[in-house]
């Protein structure tokens, strides 16, 4: 019988596609989908947020959802789970008549519309959800780069340090984060169409002092983005393969080396600094979204 990992693996083949090619189409990244395919369950969120992310990798592939999450279950949730310890029950007194499975049948569906029109309620006069995994709060990285995961509302409008940013469907989210050396403060927000908010900050200190200084490959075409005097949400790809997809906080800068071609993307133009060849530009206007490809000179 196939693993879980192994009906993934068959599935995106199947379907002829990379896993950057997925990354970019379900806007979950990378490292997720590698490890969901690896059943690889110690590098994965926690498990209200992975059965989010089987049902959008399984909707993309074409599977059977239910059937994923049953494989996930057996491999992963009944091996980590306590064991319940079944009591015997004295079935001789019980008896299943039609009157029973009618109140049954009454009963259940009435606890289904009464859940259904709390949360319907709770859409109207409540915040939305807003959870985070990654990255914890006061962390400490020697990487100017850091993964935001977590997961909203389907319907939120999700933003980092004022940037929105797209969500996978079933309100999952996995991004990359530029940072700048020393203390970075992320704001991440939901907000429902009601104008609710909810809100949740982390800390992220940067210590660059223990990296060694390493030169550079040759490069023909090379470009320093820069965010400010805002964040951007950044989409780079370099040769054709999609180097950064995510959000660069105010003041952050990054370089991007490659061969032939780097395109640029942008949702805050106004914001977006790049040096290429000697020459500082900015990419149009504030809020505006803004695309542009530098190739090697002649």
């Amino acid at each position: 019988m196939k693993s879980f990992g192994q009906i993934l693996q068959d599935g995106r083949k199947k379907k002829n596609v990379t896993l950057e090619e997925a990354e970019s189409s379900t806007k979950i990244r990378k490292k997720i989908l590698d490890a969901l395919e690896k059943s690889d369950w110690e590098a994965l969120p926690p498990t209200t947020f992975v059965k989010g992310l089987i049902k959008n990798y399984g909707k993309y592939l074409g599977l059977d959802q239910n059937e994923l999450l049953a494989f996930y279950r057996r491999e992963f949730v009944e091996k980590n789970e306590q064991k319940t310890v079944s009591v015997p029950v004295d079935r001789g007194r019980f008896r299943l008549t039609p009157q029973l499975v009618t109140v049954g049948t009454i009963g259940l569906a009435a606890i289904g519309v009464g859940i259904y029109l709390f949360f319907q309620y709770q859409s109207f006069t409540g915040s939305p959800l807003l959870e985070l995994t990654e990255p914890k709060d006061n962390t400490r990285v020697t990487s100017p780069e850091v993964n935001l995961v977590g997961r909203t509302w389907y319907d939120a409008i999700l933003k980092v340090n004022g940037q929105e940013v797209p969500l996978s469907p079933g309100g999952a989210f996995s991004l990359s984060v530029g940072l700048n050396p020393g203390i970075n403060t992320l704001t991440v927000t939901a907000a429902n169409r009601f104008g609710k908010i909810s809100s949740q900050r982390r800390t992220i200190v940067v210590d660059l002092s223990s990296q060694k200084k390493e030169e550079a490959a040759a490069a023909n075409v090379s470009v320093t983005i820069k965010a400010t005097p805002e964040s951007i949400n950044l989409l780079v790809e370099v040769d054709g393969k999609k180097e950064f997809d995510g959000v660069l906080v105010a003041g952050s800068e990054k370089i991007f080396n490659g061969s032939e071609r780097i395109r640029v993307v942008t949702k805050n133009a106004g914001s977006t600094q790049v040096a290429y060849a000697g020459v500082e530009e900015t990419l149009g206007k504030p809020s505006e979204q803004a695309e542009k490809v530098y190739t090697k000179l002649p």
